[in-house]
């Protein structure tokens, strides 16, 4: 499931569009306010096959992303998107609430290329994030 979310229609408005991938509704619920609040066009995906669709239908700015998700995980997904020359470089961090992961998980994560951050994550944290992610600098 993919869904459009409203943006504000203040003149400070930014462009990037940002693609949550997460199933939990709390957490999804918690980015879109705060994302859209900033003026970030947001969509949603609850899982990877709605999140590869949604990729390919209009490529985000940056993506945001769970790894425990229903169907195939986030880590799944991730390799997906790094295996393909178009979305080789698409900026995402991993968002997640398991803070005992796996040496490997990590290690894999560094390796394609994403930056790990830990739920719950407090407006000004998630901010710098998605700032880092379309700066370069996450």
């Amino acid at each position: 499931m993919v869904t459009d979310l409203p943006v504000p229609a203040d003149a400070d408005v930014r462009e990037a569009a940002i693609l949550i991938v997460e199933d939990d509704p709390g957490a999804v619920e918690a980015f879109e306010y705060m994302l859209t609040a900033e003026g970030y066009r947001v969509r949603v995906a609850v899982d990877a096959p709605s999140a590869l669709a949604e990729v390919e239908r209009a490529a985000p700015a940056a993506v945001l992303l769970d790894l425990h998700l229903p169907i195939t995980d986030g880590l799944e997904l991730l390799r997906r998107l790094r295996a393909t020359a178009r979305h080789a470089h698409l900026p995402i961090a991993v968002v997640t609430g398991d803070y005992f992961l796996e040496e490997r998980v990590a290690r894999e994560l560094e390796r394609l290329g994403t930056r790990i951050f830990f739920k719950p994550l407090w407006e000004e944290d998630l901010m710098g994030i998605v700032r880092g992610l379309l700066t370069g600098a996450s």
